[in-house]
């Protein structure tokens, strides 16, 4: 990006930012967009150059969309009112609403245009090698880069599941990962409505996403060890489309456990001082896959955290109140991802009954209520 403002190596150590935000993604720019808006001094860290290639389905729920500060229609390239479920054996059923189910994205123009609204709200962008050390002390915390030293008071760790920011600052044993290949490929004639196959991979899915003049199609798992590879998702897109993929295979983790963790799963000192956000925190829907609305999410809610913090009503436990609910659905999505994919065709036979597949629609599109809650209950007990 060419207005990316640039800050020298002398820039690093002479000032005392409010927070950094390691990572630029759709939880760094989330967080990043709304302290910068309210007159904090924020400095944005990554290690890559926008636009980047990014392994992600590109769909953004209504939930999402609504959760952002501003309008992305620029980067829609085609929005979803239908959705195809497959699950093997001839099983397969519709998801249909009246009203938009969600948005379609390529990644990297997604988080180009995030991260260009972020800089224009006042946030500085500088690109690094990686995160060395995190050093807490008295008053600020010293971030040790191969760029220099970055002082701030607050740090939020937005760099994704396998960031260095919970590799420094996490404790515990609560953090999984998840993993994704993706490929893109040219749109056939026929038309192709978004697709999940929970038939094509154990203990996950494959996806089919339009995206106006071509198709995202990857395969998802909940598990890191069930062995996705190149061979398999080439394989997946000649069975599903009767066509060859291109070379530029891109995969992804991605990070599951914020559930099970009720604090901010950072060690003891830099409680209220250190916030994981996004994939970083374990931030992604087990059952579903859906990352960016955690992300967008959880990197509000450390915003919010700080900002009280700055007028002086803040607590170390703010941002574990702020995501408390959405924690909990992820508890409730984890249990219900586990039992459903070990068994995916009876879970799949619930998921063709009029009432789940309606309640269904409505907590994919618009998030958790108590009926989709019982749904995922009554789904973790298939």
């Amino acid at each position: 990006m060419a207005d990316q403002p640039h800050l020298t190596t002398a820039d690093a150590g002479a000032s005392i930012w409010d927070t950094v935000v390691v990572g630029a993604g759709p939880a760094g720019c989330a967080a990043a967009y709304d302290l910068a808006a309210a007159g904090q001094s924020v400095l944005l860290l990554d290690k890559s150059s926008f636009p980047r290639p990014k392994a992600c389905a590109g769909g953004l729920t209504v939930k999402a969309v609504k959760t952002l500060r501003y309008s992305i229609d620029p980067v829609v390239r085609e929005v979803v009112s239908r959705i195809q479920l497959e699950g093997g054996l001839g099983l397969s059923s519709s998801l249909k609403s009246r009203k938009p189910i969600c948005v379609m994205t390529v990644r990297a123009e997604l988080d180009e245009f995030c991260l260009g609204k972020t800089i224009a709200a006042g946030s500085c962008f500088r690109k690094i090698t990686s995160l060395q050390r995190v050093a807490p002390s008295a008053e600020t915390l010293c971030l040790h880069t191969p760029e220099g030293i970055f002082r701030t008071r607050f740090l939020i760790g937005a760099d994704g599941a396998n960031g260095q920011v919970r590799r420094l600052c996490a404790q515990g044993a609560w953090f999984t990962q998840g993993f994704a290949l993706e490929v893109q490929t040219p749109k056939p004639s026929q038309a192709i409505d978004l697709t999940f196959d929970f038939a094509a991979v154990p203990g996950g899915y494959g996806w089919i996403f339009p995206k106006h003049d071509h198709l995202n199609v990857g395969v998802y798992s909940a598990s890191s060890a069930t062995g996705l590879n190149r061979n398999r998702l080439l394989a997946y897109v000649k069975a599903q489309l009767g066509m060859e993929a291109g070379d530029h295979i891109t995969g992804q983790y991605l990070g599951f456990g914020a559930g099970e963790c009720d604090t901010n799963c950072v060690q003891p000192q830099l409680r209220g001082r250190v916030f994981l956000v996004g994939d970083a925190g374990g931030f992604v829907d087990a059952l579903t896959g859906e990352g960016i609305y955690g992300a967008l999410h959880s990197g509000q809610a450390a915003a919010r955290a700080i900002l009280d913090e700055a007028k002086g009503a803040g607590t170390a436990d703010a941002f574990a109140s702020y995501t408390s609910s959405y924690r909990q659905t992820l508890r409730f999505s984890s249990r219900a991802a586990a039992a459903f994919y070990a068994n995916p065709s009876r879970g799949f036979r619930a998921m063709r009954l009029p009432f789940v597949r309606r309640t269904m629609v409505k907590t994919y599109t618009h998030g958790l209520n108590v009926n989709s809650l019982a749904m995922r209950i009554a789904l973790s007990r298939c």
